[in-house]
């Protein structure tokens, strides 16, 4: 449902057009790489270099499409049994789920609807009403540069296109107060601790247990709305009706934040947002055409770079279902592990 940034149907065109622009990307993907030093669990992002332009992108099934659940947390989700309810990988399908449909839930249908300037570039001209309400920007960001920098190009400003998305405005006010709808989940509350006994009375104590069992995802959020130009956050706490229905779930609060105070509350300056994201373009401006693999390590906090091949990850028809080759050695989330190291 996140359509990566070579598959979109305007940023290539942008970046083909406009000789100012040197970087695209999505906000699901920079997002990664900002908040990937409170990841846990591995996962991956391709960057493409052509000439002196940029492409980040994600696979398809990546687990960027993905949520995590009390990733960082002291007791994280065992992933002895994949097939488990409570296990990693279904609770981050239950998660992304429960957002999908949050977002949508908490819109007042009686506040008018506002229109863009452009129409959504997913949306199926047969079945006008098919997509979700929302809206996606895309937004040109010129990232300062360093005077002191080795190259020319560190030296100058880059301009970067970025697909974001906004969830809805704030009623009465004017159409560019933009807000971000996220929603946590409690799959298994415990007898001295739920959020059905202590969301109300002790508000702060819960989203800091959240802060601390879900640093990554809430510092990915936190700099998607960033990106998006969204000043305010609204949180939703979402928990299962029962701790073994998986299915059926109960909205048990609503927290609004200005995304400004929370990021500094979760200790996410802008500065630093715009920072590695500007040192990660440097990086690989400064090497050869080609295509390059970011892994992060799912044993420390360390993002790793390999390249592969151009076709690599490029998956034609028919192969979808194939599986993959014997002597392919793969991660414990079931990825190729790239071979050709650079």
């Amino acid at each position: 449902f996140n359509v990566t940034t070579s598959d979109d149907p305007i940023l290539p065109e942008i970046l083909q057009n406009d000789e100012t622009v040197s970087v695209i990307a999505t906000d699901h993907v920079l997002a990664c790489l900002v908040a990937g030093a409170r990841s846990v669990y591995s996962w991956d992002i391709v960057v493409s270099k052509i000439g002196n332009k940029l492409i980040f992108d994600k696979r398809d099934g990546s687990q960027i499409d993905f949520l995590s659940v009390n990733e960082t947390a002291q007791e994280a989700p065992s992933a002895d049994d994949k097939d488990s309810m409570n296990g990693p990988v279904k609770l981050g399908q239950e998660a992304s789920c429960i957002n999908q449909n949050f977002c949508q839930m908490v819109l007042d249908p009686n506040e008018p609807v506002v229109d863009c300037e452009q129409t959504n570039p997913f949306e199926d001209e047969e079945d006008p009403g098919s997509v979700a309400s929302g809206a996606y920007r895309y937004r040109k960001i010129t990232l300062p540069g360093n005077p002191k920098g080795a190259s020319e190009f560190e030296q100058n400003p880059v301009n970067i296109v970025v697909r974001t998305e906004v969830n809805a405005k704030m009623p009465g006010s004017d159409d560019t107060d933009y807000v971000s709808l996220k929603a946590m989940h409690e799959y298994d509350p415990k007898p001295n601790y739920s959020w059905r006994h202590h969301l109300e009375s002790q508000r702060g104590a819960c989203l800091a247990t959240e802060l601390k069992n879900n640093a990554f995802k809430l510092g990915r959020w936190t700099a998607q709305a960033m990106l998006a130009g969204c000043e305010t956050m609204k949180i939703g706490y979402v928990s299962r009706a029962n701790s073994k229905d998986p299915w059926s779930h109960t909205l048990l609060g609503v927290q609004t934040y200005a995304t400004s105070g929370f990021a500094d509350q979760i200790g996410l300056n802008r500065n630093n947002v715009y920072g590695i994201i500007r040192n990660m373009i440097d990086l690989v401006m400064s090497w050869d055409d080609g295509k390059y693999l970011l892994l992060k390590d799912p044993t420390k906090s360390v993002l790793r770079i390999h390249e592969v091949p151009w076709d690599a990850f490029d998956v034609e028809e028919g192969d979808e279902d194939e599986e993959p080759d014997e002597e392919d050695e793969l991660d414990e989330d079931g990825n190729v592990v790239p071979t050709h190291a650079g």
